[in-house]
């Protein structure tokens, strides 16, 4: 795939900027022709803020539609007053965003499912969206672009497949529903957390020609990108130690089980000498490691769109769009202070009495400590989500066929790039002193209210210090992140660069019969070929070849959030904090000496080809998809009640193939070759939507039908195998090249009351089974095939609950061979939900209560299922309840919006480098503001205002006084002045 220039976003700066040059006087000129007249004092008047038309025109869309769907349009400023493009869907019942996204990626889930469920959608049409792994950030875009976007929840035979949630379409009006005129809007964005204050711009503008039978138009939207978000971390929760622990016998004993007479520790107990078993015998848990963090953003985000569009007669249209969207965060990095007290020379003395949590286990979280590790780690994490591509399409329509005809290609990147420096002070041999290296304090984590944090050292003195060479890696030869010096002291150079590069192209023909016949409008066909590909490259930084004779006491400096670090949310935090001075550091350690053999990351770091980020993501996937689709559009009126809608089936057929590396061995003795696989599979979708208008104001909507999604490529991580040596045999990493995408059959019904106008009162229900979702499997006897699945490692049997190789090991024993490895689950999983919408204008009421408005909406999600071990599924980042609340005011002069939004608990994955269950993220909700003020008829003062409730995200496990991870994000105002010519 060709690399995407720069010139193409500079390209489209300049096209816009003419454009809007010529569009201004253009309003003026068009004025006068027939088709733009308008009486004098009509042009006077001033323009509503928009709030009120904006919620009429997704009523509208949501009313028209034969499925089940949601929408929001854009205000009468031409935005929508939200954060980004996943704040504001976040309105629609279904939707929940990703807050634990750090750089305001916006990721969402719909309907009960993760993100990575369901399709994005540009006009209708497929496109390479800057996706790295899970879901699609939508905070790669500005939504001053869009002039809607829509939610399809049951999708037809014709619609895009690829979402068992639905479809996320974002809409770009064509150039001649446009009116003529250009527009200016200049924004400011101020973030409480930090004081940052960064500024905006959009452009656009539309003209026509020859008699409205030509338009073209253009926006181009910058945003400076200034903001932070500040965390405090507790990923290890370990048990107190028998042997540094003062006067553990006589406090702590009765926790602990004893040794069994053998000396063993039954399974489940965790045993100490002198232990009793008494109280429990699980031992007192705490939390042994500490980190405060603040994850800095700073960027831009350019987003433009240039179009056209010609009617050549009644008949025929031609449209072409070009879109361009770059989010380029250079300048992102994170900077963490990690106190880790699990190192056996680390002395804990809790100060409380153990407490009994919920999962029956007992904790400390207050206690005093000596000789801890203390890390100061500074993490540049740039990265780049950039996007761009071309929609050409021609319709044919008369009163007997449309035919529509369209292109796209599109091609997307994504870029996140770590280079990580710590200087680490860790514990030492207590020796006589009894304290290590010296440094002692006391911690209470604050437990389920982070606002009684405290953690303090007894010393003012810096904690990190020492950069005294001569430094070295403790391997032969030198391998790995780390290196040591005399005092055993340490530096660390690590990170993972992750990258990914998508191409789409596609070609689609829709062919529409009109009929005459009393139940059947249409028959709609039509095909599309399209042609993905899919690159990822993943490296991981090491200490090899830096000139560590280069280190010098420069290299620590006091951090700078040290003074301003969780907007005072946390007061007791650590203020000793020292983190790496980066750029000066880099400028020392760099450039690094290259052996033969050897790459660079992209962060000019020599790469580490031990590590799984290496071996599990540098692969190409390939998708050629072909697809049919037959589909009749129905309306007829049974028994009075008129019923629309289409019964189609829609035929997939895609050849996948995946080059990737196979390695057999470890570490710096692994050899790598390449490996390419190619599958086909199928997929036949039927749908059915249906629309009865059983009265005048009341419809009922019927949906069942089959969708499919491909996972994201790095979540399935396709890398073909691996193979490691070991004493008993052979460790075997089967590549999931050979998953299939996984499968739903969806039912939705839909309940819809228009009681008034611009009102409704709905209640939708759905249900969708989900078959084929991809889970590990490690059961070895169920992934031993005789061929070995041509290895070359012998011929494999099964022998109980295991499988062994023909070859023996050199004891002369028959190979083991433990396989891991992947499977599409024969286990389906039900998710079940209902949306219930409320949205009302008040303007039968006396004024000045007749300028109220307002919706409400609530929705219901829950996951039935197993695993194929027999446990409960799960699907992580979704709230069973969630909720919102917006109210408007509206006048001529004035609007004002508020909005509620509410998401209960839920759960994420265990992983990462948090050890123990699954955590929980505790209920959460936010309160915006947004308002505008028409200085005259074209010019309007706007003012937007979030998360003024001043809200936190938590994580916990189990109970919330387990606290896991607590962010503070801190509040959002933006001022914008927009002008219409």
């Amino acid at each position: 795939m060709k690399k995407v220039s720069p010139r193409a976003g500079a390209a489209l700066c300049a096209s816009v900027s003419l454009l809007a040059l010529v569009t201004a006087p253009a309003f003026a000129q068009e004025a006068t022709s027939p088709t733009a007249s308008a009486p004098k004092d009509q042009t006077e008047t001033v323009v509503v803020t928009g709030f009120r038309k904006s919620y009429a025109d997704a009523l509208r869309m949501k009313r028209s539609a034969v499925g089940v769907s949601d929408s929001i349009s854009s205000d009468g400023l031409g935005r929508f007053p939200d954060l980004n493009v996943g704040e504001a869907l976040q309105r629609i019942p279904g939707i929940q965003v990703n807050r634990e996204e750090d750089s305001r990626n916006a990721s969402i889930n719909l309907r009960g499912l993760p993100g990575s469920y369901a399709k994005i959608t540009l006009n209708g049409m497929n496109f390479a969206s800057p996706v790295l792994g899970g879901a699609a950030p939508l905070g790669a875009f500005n939504s001053d672009i869009f002039s809607a976007i829509s939610v399809i929840k049951s999708v037809s035979a014709a619609d895009q497949s690829g979402g068992i949630s639905g479809n996320i379409d974002l809409q770009i009006q064509p150039a001649l529903s446009r009116k003529d005129g250009a527009f200016a809007k200049v924004s400011t964005e101020y973030n409480t957390l930090g004081d940052y204050v960064t500024p905006s711009v959009t452009l656009g503008g539309t003209r026509h020609f020859l008699n409205d039978r030509l338009a073209v138009f253009g926006t181009i939207a910058y945003r400076k990108e200034n903001f932070r978000r500040d965390s405090l971390h507790f990923p290890q929760y370990t048990t107190l130690s028998a042997t540094t622990t003062p006067g553990f016998a006589s406090r702590f004993a009765d926790y602990y089980a004893p040794f069994e007479a053998n000396g063993s520790c039954a399974a489940g107990n965790v045993c100490a000498a002198g232990g009793t078993g008494a109280k429990s015998k699980t031992g007192v848990l705490l939390p042994s490691d500490v980190r405060q963090g603040v994850k800095y953003n700073e960027g831009e985000l350019l987003t433009g769109v240039i179009g056209g569009e010609y009617k050549v007669n009644d008949n025929l249209r031609v449209n072409g769009t070009y879109f361009y969207s770059n989010r380029d965060m250079p300048l992102t990095g994170t900077d963490i202070l990690d106190i880790d007290f699990r190192d056996a020379n680390t002395i804990i003395d809790p100060t409380i009495t153990p407490y009994k949590q919920a999962d029956g286990r007992y904790y400390v979280d207050q206690y005093k400590f000596t000789n801890p590790r203390v890390y100061a780690s500074y993490r540049k994490e740039s990265f780049k989500q950039m996007t761009n591509g071309v929609h050409l399409s021609a319709e044919f329509r008369n009163k007997t066929w449309r035919i529509n005809g369209a292109f796209g290609y599109s091609e997307a990147e994504n870029f996140a790039y770590q280079s990580q420096l710590d200087v680490r002070n860790p514990a030492k041999p207590l020796g006589t002193s009894g304290v290590g290296n010296g440094l002692t304090g006391n911690l209470f984590s604050g437990g389920s209210d982070i606002e009684a944090f405290r953690l303090a050292f007894n010393q003012t003195t810096p904690l990190v210090t020492d950069t005294s060479g001569p430094w070295a890696s403790p391997n032969t030869p030198p391998s790995g992140p780390e290196l040591i010096n005399g005092n055993l002291n340490r530096f660390i150079v690590a990170g993972s660069d992750s990258a990914a590069k998508n191409s789409v192209r596609t070609v689609q023909a829709d062919i529409e019969r009109f009929v005459e016949s009393s139940w059947l409008s249409s028959v709609q066909f039509g095909l599309r070929s399209e042609a993905s590909e899919y690159s990822s490259t993943g490296y991981r930084a090491s200490a090899v070849g830096v000139q560590s004779q280069n280190i010098d006491s420069r290299f620590v400096v006091r951090s700078a959030f040290a003074d301003d670090f969780f907007g005072g949310k946390a007061d007791g935090y650590l203020k000793n904090w020292q983190t790496v001075d980066f750029d000066y550091a880099v400028s020392r350690l760099q450039p690094v000496t290259l052996l033969p053999g050897q790459r660079l990351t992209n962060g000019g770091w020599v790469n580490d080809p031990a590590d799984g980020n290496f071996t599990g993501n540098n692969f190409t996937k390939s998708d050629d998809v072909n697809v049919a689709y037959l589909m009749g559009k129905v309306d007829a009126e049974v028994l009075g009640i008129r019923l629309r809608g289409h019964v189609g089936v829609r035929q997939e057929n895609t050849k996948q193939k995946i080059t990737s590396l196979d390695r057999t061995g470890s570490g710096l003795t692994a050899t790598f070759k390449l490996n390419e696989r190619e599958t086909e599979y199928s997929n036949t979708l039927p749908s059915m939507l249906l629309a009865a208008d059983v009265a005048e104001n009341f419809v009922v909507r019927l949906g069942a039908y089959k969708t499919f999604v491909r996972p994201n490529p790095r979540d399935i991580s396709p890398i073909s195998t691996t193979v490691t040596p070991t004493v008993d045999g052979y460790n075997i990493a089967l590549g999931r090249v050979e998953i299939e995408p996984y499968t739903s059959n969806s039912y939705d019904v839909s309940f819809e009351w228009y009681n008034r106008r611009n009102g409704l009162i709905g209640l939708a229900l759905y249900k969708k089974e989900i078959k084929g979702q991809i889970q590990a499997e490690t059961r070895d006897a169920l992934l031993c095939p005789a061929d070995g699945y041509g290895l070359g490692l012998g011929t494999w049997s099964v022998n109980g609950d295991l499988c062994y190789s023909s070859l023996n090991t050199p004891a002369g024993t028959r190979a083991q061979i433990n396989v891991d490895g992947a499977i599409n689950s024969p286990t389906p999983l039900e998710v079940t939900g209902a949306e219930l919408t409320i949205q009302q204008n008040l303007d039968f009421l006396p004024a000045p209560f007749d300028k109220l408005g307002g919706a409400f909406n609530y929705s219901y999600a829950d996951v039935n299922g197993k695993t194929v071990n027999g446990a409960s599924a799960v699907l992580p980042g979704v709230s069973r309840n969630a909720a919102n609340l917006i109210v408007f005011y509206e006048t001529d002069q004035f609007g004002v919006r508020a909005v509620y939004n509410y998401r209960d608990v839920y759960d994420l994955a265990a992983g990462g480098t948090f050890a123990g269950a699954a955590r929980s993220v505790k209920a959460r909700g936010q309160f915006d503001l947004s308002a505008s003020y028409n200085l005259t008829s074209r010019i309007t003062i706007g003012l937007d205002a979030f998360n003024l409730t001043d809200e936190k995200r938590t994580e916990f496990e189990g109970d919330e006084r387990k606290v896991r991870r607590v962010d503070y994000d801190g509040r959002t105002f933006q001022v914008s002045v927009r002008a219409t010519f």
